[in-house]
Protein backbone atom coordinates (compact mmCIF):
# COMPACT_ATOMS: atom_id res chain seq x y z
CA UNK A 1 0.00 0.00 0.00
CA UNK A 2 1.46 3.42 -0.92
CA UNK A 3 2.94 5.37 1.98
CA UNK A 4 0.62 8.36 1.46
CA UNK A 5 -2.42 6.09 1.90
CA UNK A 6 -0.91 4.51 4.99
CA UNK A 7 -0.36 7.93 6.55
CA UNK A 8 -3.89 9.02 5.66
CA UNK A 9 -5.30 5.82 7.18
CA UNK A 10 -3.26 6.37 10.34
CA UNK A 11 -4.70 9.87 10.68
CA UNK A 12 -8.22 8.48 10.28
CA UNK A 13 -7.44 5.80 12.86
CA UNK A 14 -6.15 8.45 15.26
CA UNK A 15 -9.33 10.44 14.67
CA UNK A 16 -11.37 7.35 15.60
CA UNK A 17 -9.51 7.13 18.92
CA UNK A 18 -9.80 10.84 19.72
CA UNK A 19 -13.46 10.89 18.71
CA UNK A 20 -14.26 7.93 20.98
CA UNK A 21 -12.47 9.59 23.91
CA UNK A 22 -14.26 12.87 23.23
CA UNK A 23 -17.64 11.15 23.26
CA UNK A 24 -16.98 9.21 26.45
CA UNK A 25 -15.57 12.29 28.21
CA UNK A 26 -18.45 14.56 27.24
CA UNK A 27 -20.97 11.94 28.29
CA UNK A 28 -19.48 10.57 31.50
CA UNK A 29 -17.44 13.44 32.97
CA UNK A 30 -19.66 14.45 35.95
CA UNK A 31 -19.72 18.21 35.39
CA UNK A 32 -20.23 17.97 31.63
CA UNK A 33 -22.66 15.07 31.86
CA UNK A 34 -25.08 17.10 33.94
CA UNK A 35 -25.45 19.81 31.29
CA UNK A 36 -24.96 17.67 28.18
CA UNK A 37 -28.09 17.67 25.98
CA UNK A 38 -26.69 15.21 23.47
CA UNK A 39 -26.32 12.57 26.18
CA UNK A 40 -29.99 11.81 25.51
CA UNK A 41 -31.65 10.10 22.56
CA UNK A 42 -31.89 10.44 19.62
CA UNK A 43 -28.52 12.22 19.73
CA UNK A 44 -26.98 9.73 22.14
CA UNK A 45 -27.91 6.81 19.87
CA UNK A 46 -26.13 8.43 16.94
CA UNK A 47 -22.99 9.03 18.98
CA UNK A 48 -23.03 5.57 20.55
CA UNK A 49 -23.21 3.72 17.23
CA UNK A 50 -20.73 6.13 15.65
CA UNK A 51 -18.25 5.29 18.43
CA UNK A 52 -18.95 1.58 17.94
CA UNK A 53 -18.27 2.00 14.22
CA UNK A 54 -15.11 4.00 14.96
CA UNK A 55 -13.71 1.07 16.94
CA UNK A 56 -14.38 -1.34 14.08
CA UNK A 57 -13.03 1.15 11.52
CA UNK A 58 -9.82 1.55 13.54
CA UNK A 59 -9.09 -2.17 13.18
CA UNK A 60 -10.14 -2.24 9.53
CA UNK A 61 -7.96 0.76 8.66
CA UNK A 62 -4.84 -0.71 10.23
CA UNK A 63 -5.53 -4.13 8.76
CA UNK A 64 -5.95 -2.85 5.21
CA UNK A 65 -3.17 -0.26 5.38
CA UNK A 66 -0.42 -2.54 6.69
CA UNK A 67 -1.17 -6.03 5.39
CA UNK A 68 0.96 -7.30 2.53
CA UNK A 69 -0.53 -7.48 -0.94
CA UNK A 70 0.97 -9.02 -4.06
CA UNK A 71 4.70 -8.25 -4.30
CA UNK A 72 5.27 -4.72 -5.54
CA UNK A 73 1.67 -3.77 -6.18
CA UNK A 74 -1.78 -3.10 -4.75
CA UNK A 75 -4.94 -2.84 -6.76
CA UNK A 76 -6.83 0.36 -7.35
CA UNK A 77 -9.89 -1.26 -5.80
CA UNK A 78 -8.03 -2.03 -2.56
CA UNK A 79 -6.69 1.52 -2.35
CA UNK A 80 -10.17 2.89 -2.92
CA UNK A 81 -11.62 0.68 -0.19
CA UNK A 82 -8.99 1.96 2.25
CA UNK A 83 -9.88 5.54 1.34
CA UNK A 84 -13.58 4.76 1.72
CA UNK A 85 -12.96 3.40 5.22
CA UNK A 86 -11.06 6.58 6.09
CA UNK A 87 -13.91 8.69 4.74
CA UNK A 88 -16.47 6.65 6.68
CA UNK A 89 -14.56 7.28 9.92
CA UNK A 90 -14.56 11.04 9.30
CA UNK A 91 -18.23 11.04 8.31
CA UNK A 92 -19.25 9.08 11.42
CA UNK A 93 -17.58 11.71 13.59
CA UNK A 94 -18.99 14.60 11.53
CA UNK A 95 -22.54 13.21 11.63
CA UNK A 96 -22.31 12.85 15.40
CA UNK A 97 -21.03 16.40 15.82
CA UNK A 98 -23.88 17.79 13.69
CA UNK A 99 -26.34 15.89 15.90
CA UNK A 100 -24.55 17.28 18.98
CA UNK A 101 -24.83 20.83 17.61
CA UNK A 102 -28.56 20.35 17.00
CA UNK A 103 -29.00 19.15 20.58
CA UNK A 104 -27.04 22.14 21.90
CA UNK A 105 -29.19 24.56 19.89
CA UNK A 106 -32.43 22.92 21.01
CA UNK A 107 -31.42 23.12 24.67
CA UNK A 108 -29.54 26.41 25.02
CA UNK A 109 -30.88 27.00 28.53
CA UNK A 110 -29.45 23.69 29.69
CA UNK A 111 -25.79 24.59 29.11
CA UNK A 112 -25.33 28.22 28.06
CA UNK A 113 -24.17 30.68 30.67
CA UNK A 114 -22.05 28.18 32.58
CA UNK A 115 -18.33 27.47 32.47
CA UNK A 116 -19.02 23.78 31.94
CA UNK A 117 -21.31 24.67 29.06
CA UNK A 118 -18.62 26.76 27.41
CA UNK A 119 -16.16 23.90 27.87
CA UNK A 120 -18.63 21.49 26.26
CA UNK A 121 -19.19 23.80 23.29
CA UNK A 122 -15.43 24.25 22.91
CA UNK A 123 -14.92 20.50 22.92
CA UNK A 124 -17.53 20.06 20.18
CA UNK A 125 -15.95 22.88 18.15
CA UNK A 126 -12.44 21.50 18.57
CA UNK A 127 -13.56 18.01 17.61
CA UNK A 128 -15.29 19.44 14.54
CA UNK A 129 -12.12 21.26 13.49
CA UNK A 130 -10.00 18.13 13.91
CA UNK A 131 -12.51 16.08 11.89
CA UNK A 132 -12.46 18.67 9.11
CA UNK A 133 -8.66 18.69 8.97
CA UNK A 134 -8.40 14.89 8.80
CA UNK A 135 -11.17 14.81 6.20
CA UNK A 136 -9.24 17.29 4.04
CA UNK A 137 -6.11 15.12 4.24
CA UNK A 138 -8.11 12.03 3.25
CA UNK A 139 -9.69 13.96 0.37
CA UNK A 140 -6.30 15.16 -0.88
CA UNK A 141 -4.95 11.62 -0.70
CA UNK A 142 -7.98 10.15 -2.45
CA UNK A 143 -7.41 12.45 -5.43
CA UNK A 144 -4.12 10.65 -6.14
CA UNK A 145 -5.95 7.39 -6.92
CA UNK A 146 -6.83 7.09 -10.62
CA UNK A 147 -10.53 6.83 -11.42
CA UNK A 148 -11.92 5.23 -14.57
CA UNK A 149 -13.58 7.61 -17.01
CA UNK A 150 -16.82 5.63 -16.79
CA UNK A 151 -18.24 4.06 -13.64
CA UNK A 152 -21.43 2.06 -13.04
CA UNK A 153 -24.32 3.46 -11.05
CA UNK A 154 -25.43 7.05 -10.64
CA UNK A 155 -23.47 9.88 -12.21
CA UNK A 156 -21.37 12.10 -9.88
CA UNK A 157 -23.91 14.94 -9.74
CA UNK A 158 -26.66 12.55 -8.68
CA UNK A 159 -24.48 10.99 -5.99
CA UNK A 160 -23.74 14.41 -4.51
CA UNK A 161 -27.42 15.39 -4.65
CA UNK A 162 -28.38 12.19 -2.84
CA UNK A 163 -25.75 12.80 -0.14
CA UNK A 164 -26.86 16.39 0.42
CA UNK A 165 -30.55 15.41 0.35
CA UNK A 166 -30.12 12.59 2.87
CA UNK A 167 -28.11 14.88 5.15
CA UNK A 168 -30.71 17.66 5.05
CA UNK A 169 -33.49 15.16 5.76
CA UNK A 170 -31.57 13.81 8.75
CA UNK A 171 -30.97 17.34 10.08
CA UNK A 172 -34.67 18.23 9.77
CA UNK A 173 -35.72 15.02 11.52
CA UNK A 174 -33.31 15.61 14.41
CA UNK A 175 -34.26 19.28 14.71
CA UNK A 176 -37.98 18.49 14.90
CA UNK A 177 -37.89 15.09 16.59
CA UNK A 178 -40.40 14.80 19.47
CA UNK A 179 -38.04 14.18 22.37
CA UNK A 180 -40.98 13.26 24.58
CA UNK A 181 -41.03 9.90 22.82
CA UNK A 182 -37.99 8.87 24.82
CA UNK A 183 -40.11 8.87 28.00
CA UNK A 184 -41.97 5.75 26.84
CA UNK A 185 -39.92 2.58 26.46
CA UNK A 186 -41.52 1.42 23.20
CA UNK A 187 -41.04 4.74 21.42
CA UNK A 188 -37.61 5.16 22.98
CA UNK A 189 -36.52 1.92 21.33
CA UNK A 190 -38.00 3.16 18.07
CA UNK A 191 -36.08 6.43 18.52
CA UNK A 192 -32.79 4.54 18.83
CA UNK A 193 -33.45 2.56 15.65
CA UNK A 194 -34.46 5.70 13.72
CA UNK A 195 -31.34 7.56 14.86
CA UNK A 196 -29.15 4.60 13.93
CA UNK A 197 -30.69 4.38 10.47
CA UNK A 198 -30.13 8.12 9.96
CA UNK A 199 -26.46 7.83 10.92
CA UNK A 200 -25.67 4.95 8.59
CA UNK A 201 -27.78 6.32 5.74
CA UNK A 202 -25.81 9.57 5.86
CA UNK A 203 -22.53 7.67 6.02
CA UNK A 204 -23.41 5.48 3.04
CA UNK A 205 -24.55 8.42 0.92
CA UNK A 206 -21.38 10.45 1.53
CA UNK A 207 -18.98 7.51 1.16
CA UNK A 208 -20.47 6.71 -2.24
CA UNK A 209 -20.43 10.37 -3.27
CA UNK A 210 -16.85 11.01 -2.21
CA UNK A 211 -15.19 7.79 -3.33
CA UNK A 212 -17.11 6.00 -6.09
CA UNK A 213 -15.29 2.95 -7.41
CA UNK A 214 -16.01 0.56 -10.27
CA UNK A 215 -17.53 -2.85 -9.66
CA UNK A 216 -14.12 -4.54 -9.74
CA UNK A 217 -12.96 -7.64 -7.85
CA UNK A 218 -11.58 -6.83 -4.42
CA UNK A 219 -10.27 -8.59 -1.34
CA UNK A 220 -12.51 -8.47 1.72
CA UNK A 221 -11.92 -8.73 5.47
CA UNK A 222 -11.51 -12.50 5.31
CA UNK A 223 -8.79 -12.08 2.67
CA UNK A 224 -7.13 -9.44 4.85
CA UNK A 225 -7.08 -11.74 7.88
CA UNK A 226 -5.73 -14.65 5.84
CA UNK A 227 -2.93 -12.44 4.48
CA UNK A 228 -1.97 -11.31 7.99
CA UNK A 229 -2.01 -14.89 9.26
CA UNK A 230 0.19 -16.11 6.41
CA UNK A 231 2.69 -13.33 7.07
CA UNK A 232 2.82 -14.20 10.76
CA UNK A 233 3.18 -17.88 9.97
CA UNK A 234 6.13 -17.16 7.68
CA UNK A 235 7.97 -14.63 9.85
CA UNK A 236 7.61 -15.50 13.52
CA UNK A 237 9.96 -18.51 13.31
CA UNK A 238 9.95 -20.77 16.35
CA UNK A 239 6.96 -18.93 17.76
CA UNK A 240 5.01 -20.43 14.88
CA UNK A 241 4.67 -23.55 17.02
CA UNK A 242 2.12 -21.63 19.05
CA UNK A 243 -0.10 -21.55 15.96
CA UNK A 244 -0.11 -25.32 15.52
CA UNK A 245 -3.09 -25.93 17.87
CA UNK A 246 -5.01 -23.17 16.09
CA UNK A 247 -4.28 -24.74 12.71
CA UNK A 248 -5.55 -28.10 13.93
CA UNK A 249 -8.80 -26.50 15.01
CA UNK A 250 -9.19 -24.60 11.74
CA UNK A 251 -8.58 -27.75 9.71
CA UNK A 252 -11.01 -29.87 11.74
CA UNK A 253 -14.25 -31.12 10.23
CA UNK A 254 -16.33 -29.46 12.96
CA UNK A 255 -14.79 -26.05 12.28
CA UNK A 256 -15.35 -26.37 8.53
CA UNK A 257 -18.97 -27.35 9.14
CA UNK A 258 -19.54 -24.39 11.47
CA UNK A 259 -17.70 -21.98 9.14
CA UNK A 260 -19.85 -23.21 6.26
CA UNK A 261 -23.03 -22.40 8.16
CA UNK A 262 -21.77 -18.96 9.21
CA UNK A 263 -19.92 -18.02 6.03
CA UNK A 264 -20.91 -14.36 5.41
CA UNK A 265 -19.85 -14.67 1.77
CA UNK A 266 -22.40 -17.40 1.17
CA UNK A 267 -25.01 -16.39 3.79
CA UNK A 268 -24.89 -12.60 4.28
CA UNK A 269 -27.53 -12.71 6.99
CA UNK A 270 -25.28 -14.75 9.26
CA UNK A 271 -24.17 -11.31 10.40
CA UNK A 272 -27.31 -11.30 12.57
CA UNK A 273 -25.76 -13.93 14.86
CA UNK A 274 -22.55 -11.91 15.09
CA UNK A 275 -24.56 -8.78 15.89
CA UNK A 276 -26.43 -10.51 18.70
CA UNK A 277 -23.11 -11.70 20.09
CA UNK A 278 -21.65 -8.19 20.04
CA UNK A 279 -24.80 -6.87 21.72
CA UNK A 280 -24.42 -9.50 24.44
CA UNK A 281 -20.78 -8.49 25.00
CA UNK A 282 -21.81 -4.84 25.31
CA UNK A 283 -24.47 -5.79 27.85
CA UNK A 284 -21.99 -7.82 29.89
CA UNK A 285 -19.40 -5.02 29.87
CA UNK A 286 -22.07 -2.56 31.04
CA UNK A 287 -23.23 -4.94 33.77
CA UNK A 288 -19.67 -5.35 35.09
CA UNK A 289 -19.44 -1.61 35.73
CA UNK A 290 -22.97 -1.31 37.15
CA UNK A 291 -24.50 -4.69 38.07
CA UNK A 292 -27.76 -3.51 39.67
CA UNK A 293 -30.64 -5.81 40.64
CA UNK A 294 -31.04 -9.10 38.76
CA UNK A 295 -34.31 -8.08 37.12
CA UNK A 296 -32.79 -4.81 35.95
CA UNK A 297 -29.69 -6.60 34.67
CA UNK A 298 -31.81 -9.05 32.66
CA UNK A 299 -33.92 -6.24 31.24
CA UNK A 300 -30.82 -4.27 30.28
CA UNK A 301 -29.29 -7.39 28.74
CA UNK A 302 -32.34 -7.86 26.51
CA UNK A 303 -32.29 -4.19 25.50
CA UNK A 304 -28.59 -4.23 24.66
CA UNK A 305 -28.82 -7.45 22.68
CA UNK A 306 -31.89 -6.26 20.79
CA UNK A 307 -30.82 -2.68 20.13
CA UNK A 308 -27.10 -3.39 19.84
CA UNK A 309 -27.66 -6.29 17.49
CA UNK A 310 -30.30 -4.41 15.52
CA UNK A 311 -28.07 -1.36 15.14
CA UNK A 312 -25.15 -3.45 13.93
CA UNK A 313 -27.38 -5.16 11.37
CA UNK A 314 -28.60 -1.76 10.14
CA UNK A 315 -25.02 -0.55 9.84
CA UNK A 316 -24.01 -3.70 7.99
CA UNK A 317 -26.87 -3.40 5.51
CA UNK A 318 -25.91 0.20 4.72
CA UNK A 319 -22.11 -0.10 4.70
CA UNK A 320 -21.10 -3.69 3.93
CA UNK A 321 -20.96 -3.20 0.17
CA UNK A 322 -19.49 0.36 0.06
CA UNK A 323 -16.70 -0.68 2.44
CA UNK A 324 -16.14 -4.11 0.90
CA UNK A 325 -16.59 -5.98 4.19
CA UNK A 326 -17.47 -9.35 2.65
CA UNK A 327 -17.49 -10.17 -1.03
CA UNK A 328 -19.84 -12.70 -2.55
CA UNK A 329 -18.45 -16.22 -2.62
CA UNK A 330 -18.87 -16.42 -6.40
CA UNK A 331 -16.69 -13.36 -6.99
CA UNK A 332 -13.31 -14.25 -8.39
CA UNK A 333 -10.20 -13.27 -6.50
CA UNK A 334 -8.33 -10.19 -7.66
CA UNK A 335 -6.76 -11.04 -10.99
CA UNK A 336 -3.52 -9.99 -12.55
CA UNK A 337 -5.43 -8.22 -15.31
CA UNK A 338 -7.08 -5.77 -12.88
CA UNK A 339 -5.67 -2.21 -12.96
CA UNK A 340 -2.97 -1.86 -10.33
CA UNK A 341 -0.52 0.66 -8.96
CA UNK A 342 3.04 0.20 -7.88
CA UNK A 343 3.73 0.68 -4.21
CA UNK A 344 4.81 4.24 -3.53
Amino acid sequence: MPLRLKLSACLAAALAVVFSEFWQFAKHQPVLGNINPFANDPYDAIGSFAVLFAGAALLLLLLRAFRLYAPGETTVAQQSLLVRTSYATCIAAAATLVADAIALLRHLAMWSGTMAGHELAALVGGMALLTLLVGCVVYATARTIPRPSRQPGRNPATRWLVAVGVSLLAIVILALYPEGWTNVEATELLTVLIATALLFAVMRAWVIALAPIPEAPYEDVIDDLIAIYRWLRAHIGVLGLALVPLEKIVRSHAFHLLAGWLNPRRYPYSIVLVSLGVGALLAISEAVGDPGPVTFALHRFAIFVGLGGGGIVIGYLFLAKPLGIFRREAQAAVTATEPSLKKG
